[in-house]
């Protein structure tokens, strides 16, 4: 039987002598989610994974499938306890870094379009952020625009 996800992570808390709810506590995770994962052995969503990967100190690949990384890039790092209070601006960093480059590649009436979808995927809960994330990786294979791939790819 191969092991999933979630049977991968079980080990790897095992190996390092980490109880789940150690692991949750030190990721802002519920404990609830990281029981679900490990119970169902199921697919972790990249964001998770790589607060996981940080604490852990384990390759993001080990616990997560959809890493939009290259192998051997390097992976941002997330804040240690004592930096949390610089997330604010480590969010602002981060959009201007990225994120703002692709807003910007918006034409200007679509941005009340994008601001609402923000918003809508805020007030979802993690299981229907995740399938809508799955939804997203379906309808890109027939529906991606070829353009936009190649525009998306100069952004660095």
């Amino acid at each position: 039987m191969i092991m999933g996800y979630g049977q991968n992570l079980k080990n790897i808390l095992d190996e390092k002598g980490m109880t789940v709810k150690e692991l949750a506590k030190k990721a802002g995770i519920a404990p609830t989610t990281l029981y679900s994962i490990i119970q169902r052995d199921t697919a972790i969503r990249f964001d998770t994974a790589l607060k996981i990967s940080n604490i852990l100190n384990i390759p993001i690949n080990s616990i997560c499938k959809d890493n939009p990384y290259a192998p051997g890039e390097a992976l941002p790092k997330l804040p240690k306890d004592k930096e949390r209070m610089m997330i604010g601006l480590q969010k602002k960093a981060y959009f201007s870094d990225r994120t703002l480059k692709i807003i910007e590649k918006f034409d200007y009436t679509d941005l009340p379009k994008v601001d609402q979808l923000i918003a809508d995927f805020f007030v979802l809960n993690d299981t229907t952020r995740s399938d809508l994330f799955e939804y997203i990786k379906i309808m890109k294979k027939s529906h991606s625009d070829p353009e936009r791939t190649k525009i998306l790819g100069k952004i660095k």
